[in-house]
């Protein structure tokens, strides 16, 4: 038994073909001067969409590379906070506090902030680092007692947590 077979695609064409014909001069520019301007305004949408997603690529790409640049100058940071706390020359101390001042003031510059939770804060797993638990009087559970090293982010990324004791 035979089944009626929908109209192939190109007996479609020929049909929508032998319709415009059909058309008098005036509706047949008409039809051409609408399907222009439709495909004037789809170009138009797909090149808005490119100009965005190329913005929002660049932006991408100036951050990561900013979070690259910058997590590997944390680690000198921190040697400079050891070298501050640890030091005995008065003088070095200070040349060592003036740096990091500086080098501080230029991170804030191009958008990094420090995590520095403070006694008695809820413990955030996203911003902290739990390096151990206390027992301490009036501390609850899952608060901080204690930071060890101060957390850095830029805007809304976490570059490193602050390292922290949590009452347990």
């Amino acid at each position: 038994m035979m089944t009626e077979h929908p109209e192939q695609p190109e007996q479609q064409v020929d049909v929508a073909e032998e319709e415009v014909q059909q058309l008098s001069p005036e509706d047949q520019l008409r039809l051409e001067l609408h399907e222009a301007n439709e495909a004037k305004l789809r170009a138009l949408a797909d090149f808005k969409n490119y100009q965005r997603r190329s913005i929002e690529n660049e932006a991408r790409a100036v951050e990561s590379g900013m979070v690259r640049v910058v997590r590997s100058i944390l680690p000198s940071v921190e040697q400079m906070n050891l070298a501050i706390a640890h030091g005995g020359d008065e003088a070095v101390i200070q040349g060592f506090q003036m740096a990091l001042a500086e080098l501080m003031k230029g991170l804030a510059e191009c958008g990094v902030s420090t995590i520095t939770p403070e006694k008695g804060d809820e413990f955030d797993p996203q911003m902290h680092e739990a390096m151990m638990r206390q027992e301490v009087e009036g501390i609850e559970t899952d608060h901080i007692v204690s930071l060890m090293q101060t957390g850095f982010c830029l805007g809304d990324i976490v570059l490193q947590p602050a390292k922290v004791s949590v009452g347990g």
